[in-house]
């Protein structure tokens, strides 16, 4: 199910200030420095400042809804269905590699939105990973050409992004747990 392009298209209409990658790693970074997050912050960093009642913000705020819920059944999922939002295959590999340095982007920037500022509070296998997501969100595409290597390599970095979110989130909800035991 494509439900990328729908988002994308709904943030372009409105002029936000992100395309749908970055949104979603945004929303992303912030559930996994905080269970519950403020939807209002997250929207508003999206979409930026937008006149009450405007149709098309109105849109775009409940694509954002839907991709919040979704997203955090992903995480919850016991069968680790989550990926991060990029665009498809059918998109270049430049497109898509652009997508996934702006989606590291944003996730970085949501778990600072939460208060995350030292990488000494996680293990050190999610330390690594956070400096490798630094790093993959300054990823420059040389040019559009590309070969199967460059889609295996693509693919190994999603897959990399991908578990190693739902890394940081299980520790995150795991430090939940710990911090109170009773609910």
């Amino acid at each position: 199910m494509d439900i990328y392009e729908p988002i994308n298209q709904a943030l372009t209409r409105v002029d936000a200030l992100m395309n749908a990658a970055e949104a979603h790693g945004i929303l992303c970074g912030m559930l996994c420095g905080e269970h519950k997050i403020d939807k209002a912050l997250w929207i508003k960093h999206v979409l930026g400042e937008v006149v009450n009642g405007d149709i098309l913000a109105d849109e775009a705020g409940r694509r954002l809804s839907l991709l919040k819920a979704y997203t955090f059944e992903k995480l919850d999922a016991p069968e680790c269905s989550f990926t991060p939002l990029l665009p498809d295959d059918e998109q270049s590999i430049f497109v898509r590699t652009q997508a996934l340095g702006g989606w590291c982007e944003g996730f970085l920037f949501g778990m600072g939105l939460c208060g995350v500022k030292n990488l000494k509070d996680f293990p050190e296998n999610l330390q690594e990973f956070i400096e490798d997501v630094m790093s993959i969100s300054r990823i420059a595409p040389v040019n559009e050409a590309h070969n199967e290597e460059d889609e295996e390599s693509y693919m190994q970095l999603i897959e990399y992004v991908r578990v190693g979110v739902m890394d940081i989130y299980q520790e995150h909800l795991k430090k939940v747990k710990e911090a109170s035991p009773n609910e």
